[in-house]
C-alpha cells in the first residue's frame, strides 16, 4: 500500500508539475495567438492612423496657406485694377489737357494788338 500510496503520490506531483501546465499552454496556445495578433493588428492600425493624421495635418497646413496665398492674390488683383482706373482717369486728363493745349496754341497770336493777327482770328 505504501507503494501504492507512493506511486500515487509521484503521479499526482507529476500531474501537477508537468502535465496541467502542458495542457494549460496547450488550450490557451490559439488564444494567445490570436491576441498577439490583434495587438499586432491594433499597433499598425495605430501606426496608420497616426501617418494619416500627420498627412491631414500637412494637408491642412497647406490648404490654409494656399488660403492665405489666394487672399494676397486678390488683394493684389484689386490693387492692380484701382491702379489701372487712375492711369485710365490720368490718360483721359492728359488727352484732354493736349487737346486743349493744341486749340490753344492753334489761336496764340503772335502779335498782340494788331490788326493783322498771326494767325488771323475772329479775337
Amino acid at each position: 500500500m505504501t507503494t501504492l500510496s507512493r506511486l500515487s503520490n509521484v503521479i499526482g506531483g507529476f500531474v501537477t508539475a508537468v502535465l496541467i501546465p502542458v495542457a494549460g499552454y496547450w488550450g490557451y496556445r490559439e488564444y494567445n495567438k490570436r491576441k498577439a495578433a490583434a495587438e499586432a493588428k491594433k499597433a499598425e492600425a495605430d501606426n496608420i492612423t497616426q501617418y494619416a493624421a500627420e498627412w491631414k495635418e500637412l494637408y491642412e497646413k497647406k490648404e490654409r496657406r494656399v488660403g492665405e496665398l489666394d487672399a494676397k492674390i486678390d488683394s493684389l488683383y484689386e490693387k492692380i485694377d484701382e491702379y489701372r482706373g487712375r492711369v485710365r482717369e490720368l490718360t483721359e486728363k492728359n488727352t484732354e489737357l493736349m487737346i486743349k493745349n493744341n486749340a490753344l496754341e492753334f489761336r496764340k497770336c503772335n502779335k498782340h494788338g494788331c490788326s493783322d493777327r498771326e494767325p488771323p482770328s475772329e479775337f
